[in-house]
């Protein structure tokens, strides 16, 4: 934990920020402690009976997906910390600078199937939303949108570990068939706990799940703060928050719920490097946090 937090400050030479730029993803290992993930698991199930999930059939012989949504919304006392954890948060802004939105919180149960009754090696390779730029340049390009995924369990080839294709978020790379192994695919084998940040346009799927038991994660979406989101943050919960934030000056907790008064002047200056632009951007609003009135 001291080492993955020593490395996600505000630094050029952050070593997870030249892996993401390099390969499009990063592990860091046993940020959530496990306490935490059964609380999460337990309010799923407890949701699950109160609110209309999301049902996705089994199709291919893979198994049932079950996904619940608007957590904070749901479960404020529980969601919020998972939403706004502040590693995360610095992680991002280290990624996409001082606009970063909480587009969705969810979390995913995924069947088990039988192996016999599995037609095909993957869920289905794809990027996630806003990767618009895939493929126009093979530099580096910030994303509009990160995957921030957290498994319930140790993954193993049962289970069913995520794929990806490391450096696909800088190439024009397409699939000739989406739910088919690949040679240059990578498993992430990550234990509970760990969190693998994506890169938005990086091509990854969905192992089958063999074993005996359901596959649990969670899935915390960001993206700029401009750009649409699925979550509504329209809630009493989530209104409650943003006031809380608005009388706190927490520009950071406003703008994760889609309030961010100064996304447009943010975004003008072109005489200065925009990372330097977004260390300026990020000290500005640590500060009108601590010297509000």
């Amino acid at each position: 934990y001291r080492s993955v937090k020593k490395h996600l400050t505000m630094t050029t030479d952050n070593k997870y920020l030249e892996q993401f730029q390099q390969v499009g993803y990063v592990v860091l290992e046993r940020l959530i402690d496990l306490q935490t993930i059964e609380t999460w698991k337990d309010s799923f199930h407890q949701l699950i009976q109160k609110v209309k999930p999301i049902q996705r059939p089994s199709k291919h012989g893979l198994g049932r997906q079950i996904v619940v949504d608007n957590l904070v919304e749901y479960e404020p006392g529980i969601m919020l910390s998972a939403a706004a954890n502040s590693m995360i948060l610095d992680f991002l802004e280290l990624l996409m600078g001082p606009f970063v939105q909480l587009e969705s919180l969810r979390i995913n149960l995924t069947e088990p199937v039988a192996v016999e009754q599995v037609e095909v090696d993957t869920r289905n390779w794809h990027r996630d939303m806003w990767a618009i730029f895939a493929g126009c340049t093979s530099d580096y390009l910030p994303p509009n949108a990160c995957n921030v995924l957290t498994y319930f369990q140790d993954m193993d080839d049962q289970i069913g570990p995520l794929r990806i294709l490391p450096g696909s978020h800088r190439t024009q790379d397409l699939i000739q068939n989406q739910f088919q192994a690949q040679t240059n695919e990578r498993f992430i084998y990550a234990q509970a706990g760990d969190i693998v940040v994506i890169h938005s346009a990086l091509i990854h799927a969905a192992s089958p799940n063999i074993s005996d038991h359901p596959r649990y994660f969670m899935s915390r979406f960001y993206n700029k703060s401009y750009l649409p989101h699925r979550d509504h943050h329209t809630g009493p919960n989530v209104q409650h928050i943003i006031e809380v934030a608005r009388q706190r000056k927490d520009r950071r907790l406003m703008r994760l719920f889609g309030i961010d008064d100064l996304v447009f002047s943010r975004q003008v200056d072109v005489s200065v490097p925009e990372t330097k632009l977004w260390q300026m951007w990020i000290q500005e609003d640590k500060d009108a946090k601590e010297n509000r009135s």
